[in-house]
């Protein structure tokens, strides 16, 4: 096992971080100024799994000269996907990287990130394309040695200075070969400073979330004694405070679809499903305050068994009841396939006898969550 690794606890907080406030960062960064910088955040989190929890299982003491020397390279290209990680995620949150100019690591004329991208190109990732062989390149117009050139060995863990050395060939006839060498615990030195940075991304998502519901919290939301106007309120809401078609989007939309229902239903059914209509009053205040108070619970609303029912008595039937709910909310499910399943529910007492296929689709919805309501 390699013994050159991360700190998994670290990048778990991170990824708790993301997870916690996913709502939050997908509203805010899938599009900032125009850039999908979410796509990003996405993007670090998934290499820096990678990257972590693969480090031990570089085998950089492999038996065979050739693996050892690309598994030293999968190392250090594992450090550098690291780094551009923690680089990125600090650009995404407008936070400044604070080691660009650092030089304690490797202590040389060039910072920390300079010579690392030297030994990183020297090591295999450019190594038959080097335009210096220290890391500072010659840019001077009139000078030949502008166009001097370098390319590298493979690298070994005899010889050297370091742990690992390559030696670099110059494209001048005549020049000597130049040993560059590296020290494993060097380059791990390097990526464990700017690892540890990650703490400071997580800071800042929460203290980010933070300012996002207190300036939502502040701003009070209108109210309305029409209900069909408070959830269309509410659904404008949901897209500020959450994210357009995320959190209870859905839920409003099916709210706004029982109350819309045309209620083609014979008077023992209106009456049922007015009871119904009245208990979801409850269940509006308890979104509007939930939005209010930017507090929603794991376990979601007090009557959110209004919409989905928790009742075990339905446990046979929860096929045909997907499968009908399916064919309420999918424009594409084959209508022809939902005969049978609420044939089923009728011969089970949870649809009275006259539902069938023609009715229409808003006064099944309301009349189906009413009974499931009823009976959990």
């Amino acid at each position: 096992m390699n013994p050159y690794i991360l700190d998994s606890v670290l990048l778990d907080e991170f990824k708790q971080a993301v997870n916690d406030h996913d709502d939050f960062l997908i509203n805010t960064y899938k599009d900032y100024n125009g850039k999908n910088f979410w796509s990003i955040i996405c993007s670090t989190k998934d290499w820096l799994h990678v990257s972590v929890n693969g480090l031990p299982y570089i085998q950089i003491d492999h038996p065979n000269d050739d693996a050892r020397s690309l598994n030293v390279l999968q190392l250090i290209i594992t450090y550098d996907l690291v780094f551009q990680s923690i680089e990125q995620l600090h650009r995404v949150f407008g936070v400044k990287y604070p080691l660009r100019k650092d030089r304690s690591v490797f202590n040389r004329s060039v910072s920390d990130d300079t010579f690392f991208k030297q030994i990183r190109a020297c090591f295999g990732a450019h190594s038959v394309n080097l335009d210096s062989a220290d890391g500072v390149k010659n840019n001077a117009k009139d000078d030949a040695e502008s166009d001097e050139k370098y390319f590298a060995s493979w690298s070994s863990d005899t010889g050297g200075s370091g742990d690992y050395t390559v030696y670099l060939y110059s494209n001048k006839p005549g020049d000597t070969a130049i040993p560059f060498s590296m020290s494993l615990a060097k380059i791990h030195e390097y990526v464990v400073k700017r690892y540890s940075l990650l703490s400071n991304v997580v800071s800042v998502i929460e203290k980010k979330n933070g300012i996002f519901v207190e300036e939502q919290r502040q701003r009070e939301i209108g109210r309305s004694s029409d209900v069909i106007e408070q959830l269309q309120v509410l659904l404008k809401e949901n897209s500020i405070r959450i994210g357009d078609g995320e959190g209870y989007h859905h839920d409003i939309q099916t709210l706004i679809e029982l109350f819309t229902a045309p209620q083609d239903f014979p008077e023992q059914e209106r009456q049922e499903v007015a009871k119904y209509l009245d208990s979801l009053h409850q269940l509006v205040y308890e979104l509007y305050e939930a939005f209010q108070s930017m507090s929603f619970g794991e376990d979601g609303m007090e009557h959110g068994h209004l919409l989905h029912s928790r009742s075990p008595k339905f446990k046979g039937l929860h096929y045909d009841l997907e499968k009908v709910f399916e064919y309420l909310n999918n424009p594409y499910f084959r209508a022809e396939r939902v005969d049978y399943h609420i044939k089923r529910l009728i011969s089970e007492g949870v649809l009275p006898p006259y539902v069938s296929r023609q009715t229409d689709k808003l006064d099944l919805q309301l009349l189906l969550l009413a009974r499931l309501a009823a009976k959990s």
